[in-house]
């Protein structure tokens, strides 16, 4: 009966002690991709061509005021979205900038700045211009997922 308990109240203190070493020591640390730090492989038809790494130009960041934040540039004013991002607002405070396309005034940017492709509406950009994310925000699960990738953005800055 002693060996027994012996055996069990081992199984049950390794993982306790294990996890309590992991708890004070360990660290947890993840990190989201920076986009075209070799450039771009395939530019737009009528974009021109693209530096090497490829940062937002500082032209673009000034117009869209970016207050020394990251920027979530997005083309699909859905009421979804805009419902799935005022959420993220209020979770993450005023860290972050959101800037609308205006068709009329950034006709070129989703192409050939933020190098939008189907089926993503949304980029991520941090404050140095790099481009960090894509995300199709109509969805809870795409919303959740530039959520947990903004909170690490803004841990890293």
């Amino acid at each position: 009966m002693s060996k027994k308990f012996t055996y069990l109240f081992l199984a049950l203190l390794l993982p306790g002690l294990i996890f309590a070493f992991l708890r004070k020591f360990g660290k947890n640390e993840f990190n989201i991709p920076v986009y075209y730090e070799t450039g771009v492989d395939d530019v737009p038809g009528s974009c021109g061509s693209y530096p090497i790494p490829y940062l937002v130009p500082d032209s673009v960041m000034q117009i869209m005021n970016t207050e020394n934040k990251p920027v979530l540039f997005v083309t699909d004013s859905s009421l979804v979205v805009k419902k799935n991002l005022d959420r993220l607002k209020s979770e993450l405070k005023e860290s972050f900038t959101v800037v609308w396309a205006d068709p009329d005034r950034h006709e070129r940017w989703p192409d050939c700045v933020f190098l939008l492709q189907k089926p993503w509406t949304a980029a991520l950009v941090d404050t140095q211009g790099q481009i960090r994310g894509y995300y199709t925000p109509v969805t809870r699960e795409e919303a959740d997922r530039l959520t947990v990738e903004l909170r690490i953005l803004l841990k890293q800055y």
